[in-house]
């Protein structure tokens, strides 16, 4: 987030305040003009109630924005998890070919499938271009940025493996295969796991529904107490649900793999 902390604390603090006076104002008119004049009188407990509702959003609003920086940070970190073996086969690709750590920084930051790292590469570039640092205080300050701990572990071996004279060929290349190796047996892994969603959704969601709807109106015919209430009910919320709550399960695991 390019902004500072202190901006971004008093963005918090305008928001929730905005909207404590906003849904005060809306549930003051609600309460004492809408209300009286379609004949609701609310007692005294009532109308404490409905007035502490807006500061109860605004604590709620407050708490949400504090932790917004914190959630994208997260969700960042996943994606640069994602691309970090492909990216660092890229890296080692070009170490092999001789290129410097700073050009191969520039490179990577051009390359838009790698997705967040890319960004991440850009810092570190802008760091030695615009700013004037040297590689490894760019790689330190990224360090201290990054949301993925598996890309700064990576930066950490960078900077171990040059200030103690060692092959940063070498070593991308070992990182490369490490990433990868992990990267295809969290693969197998979301597999397995998919392949048990799969099997969970045709019991549940598929036989189970289909058992329900042949054996309890059946069972409702038998008595004589038909009542079509509760298959609508059935068919109009509880199977979207279930299958809503599924593709939420798979579409999260898909992306946090």
């Amino acid at each position: 987030m390019e902004l500072r902390g202190g901006a971004y604390l008093s963005f918090i603090m305008l928001n929730s305040i905005l909207v404590t006076i906003a849904s005060f104002a809306v549930f003051s008119t609600m309460v004492f003009a809408v209300l009286p004049t379609v004949g609701v009188h609310l007692d005294i407990g009532f109308i404490i109630f409905f007035l502490l509702i807006p500061v109860l959003l605004g604590i709620l609003v407050y708490f949400i924005l504090l932790m917004l920086p914190a959630s994208r940070a997260k969700s960042r970190g996943k994606k640069i998890d994602i691309y970090l073996a492909y990216a660092l086969n890229f890296i080692s690709a070009m170490s092999s070919a001789g290129v410097t750590p700073t050009e191969i920084f520039k490179s990577l930051s051009k390359q838009d499938i790698y997705g967040e790292i890319k960004e991440e590469a850009s810092w570190i570039y802008r760091d030695v271009v615009l700013l004037g640092t040297d590689v490894i205080t760019a790689i330190r300050a990224n360090i201290e940025r990054t949301p993925s701990q598996k890309f700064r572990e990576f930066l950490q071996g960078v900077i171990v493996t040059v200030t103690s004279g060692g092959s940063l060929k070498s070593y991308f290349m070992s990182k490369a295969n490490q990433y990868m190796w992990e990267n295809r047996q969290q693969q197998k892994q979301l597999l397995e796991s998919l392949g048990i969603m799969a099997e969970s959704y045709v019991t549940a969601a598929v036989a189970g529904i289909l058992l329900l709807l042949i054996v309890i109106p059946l069972m409702m015919i038998i008595s004589g107490d038909f009542n079509a209430t509760f298959l609508y009910v059935l068919i109009l919320m509880v199977v979207p649900l279930i299958h809503i709550g599924f593709s939420v399960v798979i579409k999260s695991m898909s992306q946090g793999a």
